[in-house]
């Protein structure tokens, strides 16, 4: 005599039953091809009179598609830009048309814009792979970065970040590259390209490398509009000391975003800063937002959150909802805050206290035979290298000096013997320079 069946049997057999064929079913993997249905089914269940079903779980799910897409979050790639350029270099040896790396600005932007509008590859992709060139391992590993990026769905990329970015060209080299592995704006599969300029003087130049990007007419057309460019803090800092890499950028930052205005470009600004004052950081992040040059933010606001940041601000439910409130408050009461616009004279005023700090800090790091040797018997620099925590090799340069190491190691050893030096050397040299009443009334520190 057989069993009735249970409910629960009925049930799962049918569950069951209905997924017979998936192996044919294509994937989605697009969040307009998941987000059609749910709408269907949202004004379906509106039409019926089905309103507190579908703004329940329904609506919850179109909102959680809409922000997260199928990816939770898309996968940022960053390189040097010494890495583009040496692949390149390669590539024109090989094509026997001279040293891309010995060329002036003129000559590569020149190249570049001939390739970047030519239907012709610069070499076919497998030669690469099976390394027919005998082309360096680290040429062959730079290019076989764009070669996994084309293999990736769109929507699970996000940017490319050029680090030490210092000219125009830095940005058209990895649109170059980008084409030639099929990632273009015809294909879909073009990541935007973010210049990172980092260096007191990459900081100083950036607004005229905007200005020449923005000028070319293949550049303008393939972005729609939109330029994104990373303010690099930490080895700003590093480079010039806190008080001259701030107004460095701040002033960068003004004059990046008047470029950008006069070519009707809608400029995102993206603060790479870390968690501590030496890496850029700020703990009171509301009045920080604020504090950010007139008619750079404009409601679009991107930043890094590394290292133990992510735990201190986003470690559990309810710290990392007050986190995401302080931020969305900041930029929402930014939008409408009427900004302290510098007077001319504090500018100036501003200006000479940046020099002065930045040679006070600069003479006991670079000139003063005395510092390395210190440097390296007072602090764990050396160990620090060795331990497995980073997300990136110590130095930049593993033959080089201070001067190649990275920020992160450079303020994290200083922390290791209190003194905190990255946060405050040359900053006392600076405001001593001009005592004065505009000092201490000075915008910056105030607002």
């Amino acid at each position: 005599q057989s069993l009735a069946k249970s409910p629960e049997t009925l049930s799962a057999e049918a569950a069951f039953g209905a997924l017979e064929g998936w192996e044919d079913v294509e994937p989605i993997m697009k969040t307009d091809d998941l987000m059609a249905p749910l709408k269907v089914i949202y004004e379906s269940l509106v039409t019926t009179g089905f309103e507190l079903v579908a703004d329940g779980r329904v609506s919850d799910i179109i909102r959680r598609v809409a922000i997260f897409g199928l990816t939770l979050v898309p996968l940022d790639i960053r390189e040097e830009s010494t890495k583009h350029t040496l692949a390149l270099d390669a590539i024109t040896r090989h094509l026997g048309i001279g040293s891309y790396k010995e060329w002036d600005e003129a000559s590569r932007l020149s190249w570049l814009q001939s390739e970047l509008t030519s239907r012709r590859p610069l070499f076919r992709i497998r030669d690469v792979e099976q390394n027919l060139f005998d082309f360096d391992p680290d040429v062959v590993k730079t290019l076989m970065v764009f070669k996994v990026a084309s293999e990736q769905e769109p929507e699970s990329l996000g940017a490319y970040v050029i680090s030490q970015a210092t000219s125009a060209s830095d940005v058209l080299a990895v649109m170059l590259l980008q084409k030639q592995f099929g990632m273009t704006k015809a294909t879909g599969k073009l990541m935007r390209v973010v210049p990172l300029f980092e260096t007191l003087d990459d900081l100083t130049g950036s607004p005229k490398q905007l200005q020449t990007l923005f000028g070319i007419t293949s550049y303008i057309g393939s972005i729609s509009g939109k330029q994104e460019v990373m303010v690099g803090y930490s080895d700003s800092a590093k480079d010039a000391g806190r008080l001259a890499a701030c107004w460095a950028q701040y002033t960068a930052q003004e004059a990046m975003a008047k470029v950008a205005d006069k070519f009707g470009v809608e400029l995102t600004f993206f603060h790479g800063k870390g968690g501590t004052v030496g890496r850029g950081g700020n703990p009171a992040l509301y009045r920080a937002i604020l504090s950010h040059p007139p008619n750079t933010i404009n409601g679009r606001f991107r930043v890094t959150e590394q290292g133990e940041m992510i735990r201190q601000n986003f470690g559990s439910l309810e710290i990392a909802e007050r986190s995401l409130d302080i931020y969305t408050a900041a930029l929402l009461r930014e939008r409408f805050t009427k900004h302290v616009e510098p007077k001319q004279k504090w500018r100036d005023q501003m200006q000479r206290v940046s020099e002065a700090s930045c040679a006070n800090y600069r003479y006991f790091v670079r000139e003063d035979p005395r510092f390395v040797p210190y440097f390296r018997q007072a602090t764990p620099e050396l160990e620090l290298g060795i331990l497995n925590i980073g997300s990136r090799p110590a130095k930049r340069n593993p033959k080089g000096g201070v001067e190649s190491l990275r920020a992160i190691p450079w303020t994290f050893a200083w922390a290791q013997t209190r003194m905190h030096l990255s946060a405050w050397l040359g900053v006392g040299a600076g405001l001593n320079s001009e005592v004065s009443d505009l000092l201490i009334r000075l915008f910056m520190f105030r607002n």
